[in-house]
């Protein structure tokens, strides 16, 4: 339970001033937790004094840095934009964070709207802006508020003493219609399914994706018996809804977990609780709602094994890597490939990167994975030198916490005599923008002795986009999110422009992702990408058996691309490492 209550702290000397000015200032310990603001950030908040005092300010100012920049540098300011209290559209705010006695720290939040108005303008994006404010808080896909506006409203409510629930959401068996049918069928149904929940969810209460097939509800002012009719209500809704047209998917269900609340907890824990008792309606046989208990805690802990197999495959060889392929859009020809992580351990159940990958970044095993997949990267490339095999490794956004990553990567490559210029880093760029310094440090360590540096999932932090400036990288890869409706005249062909007019603004390359059809090829050539990588350009295969083949058809795609009118769709990307 979340300590409440916290004692401000007393107001003379310098306090007296923060106290008396117009910008917000807020004293935390170093969990982010609130001990002490100043009436201006009280106001930015829309909350007292009291209602602030032990709640975690990264989660009411969600995209503000959760310590400060290493090594004390004075550019570590975030800028982020937050909802008016009024509901009266954005802020844009610059969020700094620094060291203070006893081990505290400082926040000085600035409204710099007029100045981020003024820069938009300036490059050129005036356009784009009202566009580009609505999605830092809502799902491109769906329309429904992002993982960011419902952890900020759950954290809010907290604050406020309500009472209530969180409604954690898993569509069941969902991949099976992206597997079949493809993606934008799966889009289709799934803002379908978006739009039903949205409208069973009941007013005054807020329903969000947080991501892939998994929503979200925060139900203020409710109790158990309500919780549990609301979460049957949306169940019963989305199971009712008949497949047509979608092959053996005669109908989608949705399993439900429910995390009471009450002042006095952070919004974190609702979440953990909601994700126990959602597992816990997975468990029973799924199209069930089920409200958080105590035992369900013991029940997460035989999760833990999953640690033990990721450990294990680390020591005894378990871990495996695929290559997907990265196209030349106007010739064809494959200009390197990106390296996918696989557990390949013989052991039931099969854990899937998404699986087994969570547990490691809750562990320090994402180090020694990230260190394993660099480390044989270069290993094969020292085996087999041919110029044109080159790599792109995923690095975690935990790694960026390892001070010596980066010495690890160039002391490898410089001991084997690889060319840096084979291998290249792809860093996403939520994990880019909320430890900024260590990227910033990393890129500008690898970069400078010749590896590429690409921001992974770009788009998916639009509020954010302005620390492009400072990262020293190479390219931009274009979220897959944006690329889905590319050739079927949605509005990401707007946003796909507008990034792309960014990137070629600042010099860097660009990647898109997840291309399944012809049409996106041609949709995405008209609008300036000329690399891409999906399953309608080459699948994912084991690095062994690209290896196998002569070194001249690693340049070549990989497999015959189906024409346009195929009826067959192609199946979903696997998640990257």
């Amino acid at each position: 339970m979340r300590e409440v209550g916290v004692a401000a702290q007393p107001v003379s000397g310098p306090g007296a001033v923060l106290e008396s000015t117009d910008t917000a200032f807020a004293l935390t310990d170093l969990r982010a937790h609130v001990r002490w603001v100043n009436p201006a950030m009280t106001e930015l908040l829309g909350l007292s004094t009291e209602q602030c005092l032990g709640r975690a300010l990264t989660a009411l100012l969600a995209g503000a840095p959760d310590g400060p920049p290493e090594g004390g540098a004075e550019d570590g300011d975030v800028v982020l934009s937050l909802p008016r209290p009024d509901g009266a559209g954005h802020r844009w705010l610059q969020v700094r964070c620094t060291k203070a006695e006893d081990e505290q720290m400082l926040y000085r939040v600035v409204d710099v709207t007029r100045w981020r108005e003024r820069e938009l303008r300036d490059a050129g994006l005036t356009k784009h802006q009202d566009e580009l404010l609505r999605l830092v808080d809502e799902d491109p896909l769906t329309g429904l508020p992002n993982r960011r506006a419902l952890t900020r409203e759950l954290e809010r409510q907290l604050a406020l003493g309500t009472r209530g629930a969180f409604l954690l959401l898993d569509l069941d068996h969902f991949k099976d219609i992206n597997d079949l049918h493809g993606h934008p069928t799966g889009d289709r149904v799934m803002c379908s399914l978006a739009s039903l929940l949205r409208d069973r969810i009941g007013s005054g209460q807020l329903l969000g994706r947080l991501s892939g097939d998994e929503f979200a509800a925060v139900l203020a002012d409710v109790d158990e018996r309500q919780a549990v009719a609301a979460a049957d209500r949306l169940r019963n809704a989305i199971a009712a809804i008949p497949m047509t047209g979608v092959a053996g998917a005669s109908r989608v269900t949705v399993s439900i977990g429910i995390a009471m609340f009450e002042p006095g907890v952070g919004w974190d824990e609702v979440l953990a609780f909601a994700d126990m008792a959602l597992y816990a309606s997975k468990a029973a046989g799924r199209n069930r709602a089920t409200v958080y208990e105590q035992g369900h805690y013991q029940d997460t802990a035989l999760r833990v094994t999953v640690v033990e197999r990721v450990r294990a495959a680390l020591s005894d060889g378990g871990f495996v890597l695929h290559a997907m392929p990265m196209v030349k859009l106007g010739s064809g020809r494959v200009i390197g490939h990106e390296l996918l992580l696989r557990l390949e351990d013989g052991r039931e159940p099969r854990l899937g990167p998404g699986e087994f990958l969570l547990a490691a970044e809750r562990s320090d095993l994402v180090f020694e994975i990230d260190r394993w997949v660099a480390d044989k990267a270069i290993q094969t490339l020292v085996e087999h030198p041919y110029p044109g095999l080159r790599f792109n490794v995923n690095v975690s956004g935990r790694t960026l916490e390892d001070e010596d990553f980066g010495g690890f990567v160039l002391d490898r490559l410089t001991a084997a005599g690889v060319a840096p210029g084979r291998l290249g880093f792809e860093i996403t760029e939520t994990a880019a923008v909320t430890n900024l310094d260590a990227a910033r440090s990393l890129a500008q360590q690898l970069r400078a002795s010749g590896c590429r540096i690409t921001l992974d999932d770009f788009g998916s932090g639009f509020g954010s986009f302005v620390h492009l400036k400072q990262l020293p990288i190479t390219g931009l890869k274009i979220d897959g999110e944006f690329i889905h409706g590319i050739d079927y005249g949605s509005r990401d062909t707007v946003l796909v422009q507008g990034l792309v007019d960014i990137a070629r603004g600042l010099g860097l390359s660009v990647v898109a992702e997840w291309v399944e059809r012809a049409s996106q090829v041609e949709a995405l050539s008209r609008l300036g990408v000329r690399v891409a990588q999906g399953f309608h350009l080459g699948k994912p295969e084991p690095l062994d058996d690209l290896l196998a083949r002569p070194h001249g058809v690693w340049m070549r795609r990989p497999m015959p691309m189906p024409p346009a009118s195929s009826e067959a769709p192609a199946p979903p990307v696997v998640e990257p490492q």
